[in-house]
C-alpha cells in the first residue's frame, strides 16, 4: 500500500470541491502509524485577581501539573486577560501582585512541561494602560511573549512533517482606556499592515492558526478588516465573551471567507480549556472542563461540522485506512471502543502514547452524514464517551443559529446603525406630529386594547410635540446627546478625555465609540421614549 496519496489517482464527484488548492503535492495517507500529529492547549480569561477567587492562580499551577504533565501538549495558547485588573470596587487598575502570580504560574508550568506557551493580551489586561512602553504596561514585564514582542507576533512550530504558524492578534485600544470602554478591539492601519506581513509569511506553512482575546465581531476596523487578513487560516481561537453567562457554552461559527472562529469559554469561573491536534494537518479539537477525565478527541474522521476545506486536506480522510482517537488520562486506559452509525466497529489499539487507532472502510460511509461513537474507560471505571458526526463526501450540518450570529454580525456596525435609525425616527416623527393639526385623523380605527394603545401614544407624542417648552428641550437633547460631548473625565490615571457617541479623545488620540452606541441607545429607549410615553395627556 502506498504512504501516500497521488492527486492525479483522485477521481469521481466526492473530492471535486476539495482538489484545487493541493494539486501539486502528495497527501500523506491516514494510517496506524503515530506520526504526523501534535496537539496544543488553550485557556481564555484567566483573571487572576487579589480581590477576588484567589484559587484562579492555584488552579492554574495544578492544572499544569496533574493535566499538562498527562496531555503533554507541544505549544500552549492563553488568549487573553490573564489577570483581573480590577480593585474591590470595580475601579480599573493593574496590580504587579496579580502579574506576579501569573508569571510564577508559567514558570512553574514550565518546569513540567516542555512546550512553548504563547500568550497574548485582553482588554483587562490593557485597563488603564496609556503608553505600551510604558511602566503601567506590565504585560511586557511579566508575560511569557511581551518581553519579546510588543503586540501581535508570527510564532511557527516546525516538525520534521511540517511548519504550522501560529499568529496572535492584539486589538486592545492603544491607549487603553479605564473600563468599561474598551470592552471592543481596536485595530489601526499600522496593526493591521503588520497583520498581513504576518499572513504572508505563513503561505508556506502546512497550516495557519490565528489566536487573540476579542471576537471578530468585536473588533473595530476599517474594511476588508481583520477576517479578510486572515482568510487563509484554518481557525482563529478567542475568548473574551465567557459563555454569555452560561447561556453560550459553546460559540462556533464558520466566517465567509472560510475560516472557523472558536470562541472558548472562561478560566475564571468555569475552568474551561480546549485540547487541538494538527493530524495530518486536519485541525481538530475538543473544549473540557478541570476535573473530568478521560479526555478523548477523535481526530479521523474530524468532526464534520468544522471541515475547512481549502485550509487542511479534508479529501484525505475519505482514503485513510484507520479511524485515530487521542485519549488522555492519568490512570491506564483499559478499553477504547467505537461505534459507527450505532453498529459496534472493534476496540481500538494504543499505538504509543495518547494515539488509539481502528481499522476502517471509508468508502462504506460515502454519502451524508453519519456518526461516531468512542466509549473509553480506564481502569478505575471512568468511562467517558464522546459522540459526534462525520463525513466522507464533505457533507455538514449547520452551526447554531444564536452563536453564529454573535461571532458573525459586526456588533460595532449594527450598533452604529441602529443608533442612527433611532435619532432619525425621533426626531421626524416629533417634527412630522408637529406640523399635524388634527391628531384624530392619524387614530387607527377600532376599541381594542392595542389600538386604544397605540391612538393613545399617538396623542401624547402629539401633545409633546405641540408644547414648544418640551419639544425644543427634547429635539435639542437628542441633538446634543448625537454630536456634542458627553462628559470629560479622567479616562485613565492622570490623563482627562471627552467621551461622545462617536468614540473617546484622550492623550492626543481617538479611539472609535464601541459602548458609547449602546449606552446612547439605552439613554434614548430608556428615557427619551419613555418621557414621551408618560406626559400627561391634559
Amino acid at each position: 500500500m502506498k504512504d501516500t496519496i497521488d492527486p492525479n489517482d483522485v477521481a469521481g464527484d466526492t473530492l471535486s470541491q476539495y482538489r484545487a488548492f493541493r494539486e501539486e503535492r502528495n497527501w500523506p495517507r491516514i494510517d496506524d502509524r503515530p506520526d504526523n500529529i501534535f496537539w496544543i492547549i488553550q485557556l481564555s480569561d484567566l483573571h487572576i485577581s487579589k480581590f477576588r477567587d484567589l484559587q484562579r492562580g492555584p488552579d492554574f499551577i495544578n492544572f499544569c501539573k496533574d493535566y499538562l504533565t498527562v496531555i503533554q501538549p507541544h505549544v500552549i495558547l492563553i488568549t487573553g486577560d490573564l489577570t483581573d485588573a480590577k480593585e474591590v470596587d470595580d475601579r480599573s487598575r493593574q496590580f504587579s501582585e496579580e502579574w506576579q502570580v501569573y508569571q510564577q504560574a508559567i514558570w512553574e508550568c514550565k518546569s513540567v512541561v516542555n512546550a512553548t506557551f504563547l500568550d497574548t493580551r485582553g482588554n483587562h489586561d490593557a485597563f488603564d494602560v496609556p503608553d505600551i512602553y510604558g511602566e503601567g504596561n506590565l504585560y511586557r514585564k511579566h508575560s511569557e511573549q511581551g518581553p519579546s514582542h510588543e503586540l501581535s507576533y508570527h510564532y511557527q512550530h516546525v516538525t520534521k512533517f511540517g511548519k504550522y504558524s501560529f499568529i496572535a492578534v492584539d486589538a486592545c485600544p492603544i491607549p487603553g482606556p479605564k473600563r468599561p470602554f474598551n470592552f471592543f478591539g481596536n485595530l489601526d492601519d499600522e496593526r493591521e499592515k503588520q497583520l498581513e506581513h504576518f499572513s504572508l509569511e505563513s503561505q508556506s506553512s502546512n497550516l495557519t492558526v490565528w489566536f487573540g482575546h476579542y471576537p471578530t465581531s468585536l473588533i473595530l476596523q476599517d474594511p476588508p478588516g481583520i477576517r479578510h487578513i486572515m482568510r487563509n487560516g484554518v481557525a482563529y481561537l478567542c475568548g473574551h465573551l465567557h459563555t454569555l453567562g452560561g447561556l453560550m457554552p459553546q460559540m462556533y461559527s464558520r466566517q465567509k471567507t472560510g475560516t472557523l472562529e472558536l470562541e472558548l469559554g472562561d478560566w475564571k469561573e468555569n475552568r474551561i480549556f480546549r485540547i487541538l491536534a494538527v493530524d495530518h494537518d486536519i485541525l481538530s479539537f475538543t473544549d473540557e472542563r478541570l476535573g473530568e477525565w478521560p479526555i478523548v478527541l477523535v481526530t479521523n474522521p474530524k468532526h464534520s461540522l468544522f471541515l475547512a476545506p481549502g485550509r487542511e486536506p479534508v479529501e484525505t480522510i475519505a482514503y485513510s485506512t484507520h479511524i485515530r482517537v487521542l485519549v488522555f488520562s492519568p490512570k491506564p486506559i483499559a478499553s477504547v471502543e467505537i461505534f459507527l452509525d450505532s453498529v459496534f466497529a472493534g476496540k481500538a489499539v494504543s499505538k504509543g502514547g495518547p494515539l488509539y487507532t481502528l481499522p476502517w472502510n471509508p468508502h462504506s460511509f460515502g454519502s451524508g452524514l453519519h456518526m461516531l461513537r468512542v466509549k473509553v474507560k480506564d481502569n478505575r471505571n471512568h468511562i467517558k464517551t464522546v459522540q459526534q458526526p462525520f463525513s466522507v463526501d464533505g457533507s455538514q450540518p449547520d452551526f447554531a443559529f444564536w452563536p453564529r450570529v454573535i461571532l458573525m454580525v459586526n456588533i460595532f456596525n449594527l450598533a452604529k446603525v441602529a443608533y442612527g435609525v433611532l435619532v432619525f425616527v425621533y426626531v421626524l416623527v416629533l417634527a412630522s406630529l408637529r406640523q399635524c393639526g388634527r391628531v384624530h385623523s392619524l387614530f387607527l380605527p377600532g376599541d381594542t386594547f392595542f389600538v386604544s394603545f397605540i391612538n393613545g401614544w399617538t396623542y401624547r407624542l402629539w401633545l409633546v410635540a405641540k408644547t414648544d417648552s418640551i419639544y425644543y428641550v427634547l429635539q435639542g437633547f437628542i441633538m446634543y446627546i448625537t454630536f456634542g460631548p458627553w462628559f470629560v473625565g479622567e479616562i485613565m490615571s492622570d490623563y482627562i478625555g471627552v467621551v461622545c457617541v462617536w468614540g473617546i479623545y484622550v492623550k492626543g488620540a481617538f479611539l472609535p465609540g464601541s459602548l458609547t452606541f449602546f449606552y446612547g441607545i439605552f439613554q434614548q429607549l430608556g428615557l427619551e421614549v419613555s418621557v414621551l410615553y408618560f406626559k400627561p395627556e391634559d
